[in-house]
C-alpha cells in the first residue's frame, strides 16, 4: 500500500478490513513516500499496515535498501 496520506477511513470500514486479514490471513506491507507524517503513529497508514516504512527519496541506497529487506 502506497500514499500520499491524503485520505480518511470510518470506523465501520475499518472493522471490515481488519475482519478480512484477520478471515483471509494476510499481511499489508505500506511505503509512506515523500509524506514523513503518513507513517506516524495514528495516521490511517499506520493502523491499515502491519509492516510500514517512510522514505523521504528512493534514490538514497540504505533506506531503499531497507524497504526492500523486510518485503
Amino acid at each position: 500500500m502506497i500514499t500520499d496520506d491524503e485520505c480518511g477511513v470510518t470506523e465501520e470500514w475499518m472493522r471490515g478490513w481488519n475482519d478480512a486479514k484477520h478471515r483471509l490471513g494476510f499481511r499489508v506491507f505500506g511505503m509512506a513516500i515523500g509524506a514523513a507524517g503518513a507513517a506516524e503513529a495514528g495516521s490511517v497508514l499506520e493502523v491499515l499496515c502491519d509492516y510500514l516504512r517512510s522514505i523521504e527519496d528512493l534514490t538514497e541506497v540504505h533506506a531503499a535498501a531497507d524497504l526492500f529487506r523486510v518485503i
